[in-house]
């Protein structure tokens, strides 16, 4: 038994070896050769540095031809199963970021959208007041701003009418509200 053992230790140790010479080997035929291939210091690195390194990164918001993408993935025409898959996995990690991303934002839209139907629907919901049929499109503004109980000083300011206008379109203003509180109430 022990020796059966000792055999599948064996065995395990020389397949890991193969396997190991067989990345180096397919990196140095994959990778272009560097001036300072020969230094101890870039020996230690290539020998223990078999893995393949990821693409760069394509941009999001560019959708480039698929040829450009096999180009990125695979340089030099070198075909390489590892490399690919980590490309493909990455990709999907991607793709699952932005669906959850998309998720999330979807269920704040459907959230923002009931909160504003029910507000909308709130007996005591303030109403966007109608256009006073009676006041000109030319003081709209000062209208706006009479509904928001600026005061007449600042409305003739912002809006370059003189203060007599000003208290009228108010005036306009505080008469709508009056209406409309009479409308509530009966």
């Amino acid at each position: 038994m022990r020796q059966l053992i000792w055999s599948f230790i064996a065995a395990l140790l020389l397949y890991g070896g193969w396997q190991f010479f067989r990345a180096l080997r397919i990196r140095q035929r994959t990778e272009p050769l560097t001036e300072n291939r020969g230094t101890a210091a870039s020996l230690d690195d290539d020998l223990f540095g078999y893995a393949p390194l990821p693409s760069k990164e394509i941009p999001v918001s560019v959708s480039p031809e698929p040829e450009s993408i096999v180009r990125n993935i695979a340089p030099d025409n070198a075909f390489d199963p590892f490399a690919l898959e980590l490309e493909l996995q990455r990709l999907r990690r991607e793709v699952d970021r932005i669906r959850e991303a998309f998720e999330i934002q979807r269920q704040e839209v459907h959230a923002l959208r009931a909160e504003i139907e029910r507000l909308a629907t709130q007996p005591g919901a303030p109403m966007t007041l109608p256009a006073a049929p009676d006041v000109s499109p030319e003081y709209d503004e000062a209208l706006a701003l009479a509904r928001r109980g600026v005061m007449a000083d600042v409305i003739a300011t912002r809006c370059g009418i003189t203060r007599a206008e000003a208290d009228l379109v108010a005036s306009l203003a505080m008469r709508a509200r009056h209406r409309e509180a009479q409308g509530w109430l009966a």
